[in-house]
């Protein structure tokens, strides 16, 4: 991201698509492409059924262009061997029905090779690729396995806020019982330690979301914090990661100094 020393980011290849189910949270359980799926359903809900506009995608990644191409080459040239036969049998009332019967054909089928090559070419560079290193092969499958993910993402999304939603009211139900018990009571006080460690959890959780982490497991709070607090930092700055060990350092020296005092 921009906090990095690669300096300024202004684009990302299609084939970072797949990695965003790779960048995950500390526990494991959500992804980056998680939290997307929540901003645009939150803030951006006008493009949040953006993949109902790509129409025909997985029938685009089953079929090999390159492999049309390919036939229509062999068609013509087919036509040509005809044409040649003809010149040197005229009178051959077949070859001639043949040629004027699928000669127009032919040439639609060219014409629309050539419209889909012309095509498949604007939409690769639309995406800021290269048609000569992304076949349609390559090219249509990451929005298909893209899309999958996307829709899996927000179904599953879905299922932990009805999830979150009626553990609140379970813990709602809980405080009102209670509420209605005696206070000196073993069970109330042990529920109420219980609702009190839940409170405080939450009360931690929501101070402090960004936990310690290694790897790529966590790296969602990481970038997250990164661009709330510094959306771009020069390459010559310092680590945060170095900047701390270095404070901890320093407050250790001085903390033995004192003692030693």
């Amino acid at each position: 991201m921009n906090s990095s020393k690669r300096g300024a980011v202004y684009g990302f290849k299609l084939q970072s698509l797949d990695l965003l189910l790779d960048t995950k949270s500390t526990d494991r359980k959500q992804t980056l492409l998680h939290y997307i799926s929540n901003v645009v359903k939150e803030k951006y809900h006008q493009v949040s059924l953006f993949y109902n506009e790509l129409h025909y995608v997985e029938k685009a990644a089953a079929v090999s262009l390159e492999n049309v191409l390919l036939d229509v080459k062999e068609l013509q040239r087919g036509m040509d061997l005809t044409k040649r036969e003809y010149t040197m049998h005229d009178h051959n009332t077949l070859l001639k029905e043949f040629i004027l019967n699928n000669e127009g054909k032919l040439k639609k089928l060219q014409d629309d090779a050539k419209i889909a090559q012309d095509a498949f070419d604007d939409v690769v560079k639309y995406f800021g690729e290269n048609p000569k290193t992304t076949p349609p092969s390559v090219f249509f499958p990451v929005f298909v396995r893209f899309v999958k993910a996307y829709k899996q993402a927000e179904e599953e999304n879905e299922l932990r806020k009805k999830q979150e939603q009626a553990l609140m009211e379970k813990l709602l139900e809980q405080e009102a019982l209670m509420e209605q018990q005696d206070p000196k009571s073993p069970s109330h006080k042990s529920k109420r330690q219980q609702q009190e460690l839940i409170a405080e959890l939450r009360r931690r959780q929501v101070k402090d979301n960004r936990h310690v982490y290694e790897g790529k497991d966590g790296a969602i709070e990481d970038i997250i914090t990164d661009l709330r607090n510094q959306p771009y930092r020069r390459a010559d700055a310092v680590r945060r990661s170095v900047r701390r060990r270095f404070d901890d350092q320093n407050l250790r020296s001085v903390n033995g100094a004192e003692i030693t005092m």
